[in-house]
């Protein structure tokens, strides 16, 4: 079984292509086949693409009682993460956390990611994605493998 690094971020101006990478990377995490990962036919792939495996998690920016997103990710949805992290996996081999706009945590919750990214259980991966790869600290990117997708200009198209 090939061994996963514990953290990628995946950057992209496109929404669809950053999450649809981190959501890719999740099912290949959790595919518990024996060939090809993922298999995409499994129950694990099957939950993923449905967005209710038991162990994938989103941390996103929250939504206040009046409907309006929060301008960051706060301290306290990483702390949670963090304690949730050393839980075993409910149905999985790993747990897989994916912080969407990862660039947008405040430098508290930056610190409370460090510290989980740097001495991560042996179970636990994460994906984080991000529109602004350079507002993401260096300390949490050398701890992640790089994606990172530009837009493909009309000019750099061969016809």
């Amino acid at each position: 079984m090939e061994k996963l690094p514990h953290a990628y971020i995946v950057s992209s101006a496109s929404e669809n292509a950053r999450m649809g990478k981190a959501f890719y990377l999740a099912e290949k995490m959790l595919c518990q086949a024996d060939g090809e990962r993922p298999c995409g036919v499994c129950r694990d792939c099957r939950k993923v693409r449905a967005r209710v495996h038991p162990d994938l998690a989103v941390i996103e920016r929250i939504t206040d009682d009046k409907g309006k997103q929060k301008k960051e990710i706060l301290v306290d949805q990483v702390r949670a993460m963090g304690a949730d992290a050393y839980v075993i996996p409910n149905e999985a081999a790993a747990k897989v956390y994916i912080i969407k706009d990862a660039d947008t945590m405040n430098e508290q919750a930056q610190n409370a990611a460090l510290k989980i990214l740097e001495e991560p259980p042996e179970h636990l991966m994460f994906i984080l994605a991000t529109t602004e790869l350079h507002k993401v600290p260096a300390t949490i990117l050398s701890r992640c493998q790089r994606f990172s997708f530009r837009r493909i200009q009309p000019k750099d198209i061969v016809g």
